[in-house]
């Protein structure tokens, strides 16, 4: 490359830096803050149901909650299930929520008293079961989907709220 070839790239180079620099810095991005939540958890799951109802689930059975858009949390851990690994939830309001534990076996469990108690909605003990995802398209109608067994991807449909 010759001397200007090099000076027209470097001029270019620190144009566009500049502009998008300026540009980028002129954005308001919502604040993104680390909250310690005092518990051994790896969060999976994530539901934000309004502005202030925030649930989350995640391994060693934890689930959590926040009234409050997430500034304090309610941390649980489900009870009989300090092990399972909960990889999705669908909450619906403060009370009522479904989490979906991964597998050996695969659970669905529903609470509708903010996480107090849990009732075992869908159970499946099959080898290789592996439960990927839950998702909602409305209070009563949902789907789970889970890793192919003997050749067949696994799907699950309720249409009463996660109940059946």
């Amino acid at each position: 490359m010759n001397q200007f070839h090099l000076r027209v790239t470097a001029i270019l180079s620190l144009f566009f830096s500049l502009f998008f620099s300026s540009t980028y810095a002129q954005r308001n991005y919502p604040e993104v803050r680390m909250v310690d939540s005092g518990t051994r958890t790896s969060l999976r799951g994530l539901s934000v149901v309004n502005d202030n109802i925030v649930w989350a689930s995640g391994s060693n059975g934890m689930v959590a909650r926040s009234n409050n858009g997430g500034k304090n949390w309610k941390w649980m851990t489900v009870t009989g299930f300090e092990k399972t690994e909960f990889r999705d939830i669908e909450a619906f309001d403060a009370s009522t929520a479904i989490i979906m534990g991964i597998g050996d076996p695969a659970y669905i469990l529903k609470t509708t008293d903010g996480g107090n108690s849990w009732k075992i909605v869908y159970e499946n003990t099959t080898k290789g079961m592996f439960l990927d995802a839950l998702d909602f398209s409305d209070p009563k109608n949902g789907l789970v989907i889970g890793d192919p067994v003997d050749g067949h991807f696994f799907m699950a449909k309720t249409t009463d709220g996660g109940d059946s």
